[in-house]
């Protein structure tokens, strides 16, 4: 019951908080906050909980390899924005998506993966993101329709349900992708999209790849730690991922101001 209410809960009040931000803030910071890793960590918390410390540190690798995937989806989806409908480009980034989770789920089942190597594979996709994000004019801020807010969140609570089931039916490598699948970047993504127009989504999709390092950072202290000892693990990854979260917002605000 306790996860129930995780799932019906935490992405759609994250993705409620991320809309109200991208308001008042604009989309830029609110990418940026909804790559905090609010969605990972409870669903790796509740994973150790039910399976324990050695299982949580095979998911936690495995997450952290699944950055690279989520920033494809933010790549392609942003590059397809500029040149397709909301949903083409919803389609292209979920198929870049799941093609690149197929290929490193294969290839760490034929070769197990090490931290190390993982960490690299995450280090390629968040270096090459913010670089690959197309450029778009500053966003001139248009009116929200009365049911935007509850039809997003309606979607994530859909969007969680399906990933986490798909999660918990694959083990700790298939759960460890499942909890980086970027189904905050899909709605509200999305949502811009369909709403404000693509360079609301690219600029949303483009505040999230500098955000992810502190998802990079929480992931790899779970892997480090967590069979060791959970409580400690978590600790230090949350301290981890607020450090980084703060670097790269100053990091976000230099490359804006260049």
């Amino acid at each position: 019951m306790e996860t129930l209410i995780w799932k019906l809960t935490l992405v759609p009040v994250l993705i409620a908080v991320v809309t109200l931000v991208g308001r008042r803030f604009g989309q830029s910071i609110a990418g940026w906050l909804g790559s905090f890793p609010i969605v990972v960590g409870p669903v790796l918390w509740i994973l150790a909980l039910e399976q324990g410390g050695v299982f949580l540190s095979q998911a936690a690798l495995a997450a952290l390899a699944g950055i690279l995937p989520a920033m494809v989806f933010f790549v392609v989806y942003a590059q397809l924005a500029l040149r397709l409908h909301w949903v083409g480009a919803l389609m292209g980034g979920l198929a870049a998506w799941l093609v690149s989770v197929v290929i490193l789920a294969s290839w760490q089942q034929r070769l197990p993966m090490g931290w190390s190597a993982a960490l690299a594979i995450a280090l390629v996709g968040l270096w090459a993101a913010p670089r690959l994000m197309p450029r778009v004019a500053p966003l001139v801020r248009g009116s929200a329709h009365r049911f935007e807010l509850p039809a997003r969140m309606i979607a994530g609570v859909m969007v969680t349900l399906i990933a986490s089931e798909v999660g918990e039916r694959g083990g700790a490598t298939l759960s460890g992708y499942a909890s980086l699948f970027p189904s905050v970047g899909i709605i509200v993504a999305s949502f811009n999209h369909a709403q404000l127009g693509a360079g609301a989504a690219v600029h949303f999709l483009h505040g999230m790849t500098y955000g992810m390092w502190s998802v990079a950072s929480f992931c790899l202290a779970l892997t480090l730690v967590g069979a060791q000892s959970v409580p400690a693990a978590f600790g230090l990854a949350i301290a981890l991922a607020i450090a980084t979260h703060a670097v790269n917002r100053w990091r976000q605000r230099r490359a804006v101001a260049g």
